[in-house]
């Protein structure tokens, strides 16, 4: 479950950059700007009427 906080640290990102980091997090192990959980850019797509899977094969 996302916290408070993470939602309002990614609410300013681009969908695109949204997408990339949870690619980026998944696929390369990378970090996520601002320590936010995959869970929570999920949930910020969800918000934004997009769906949370299917891209960059995740």
């Amino acid at each position: 479950m996302a916290h408070e906080w993470e939602l309002e640290v990614v609410k300013d990102w681009t969908t695109n950059q949204i997408k990339n980091r949870i690619w980026a997090a998944v696929s390369c192990g990378q970090p996520i700007p601002g320590c936010v959980s995959v869970e929570a850019l999920r949930a910020e797509l969800i918000n934004r009427g997009e769906e949370p899977v299917g891209y960059h094969n995740t």
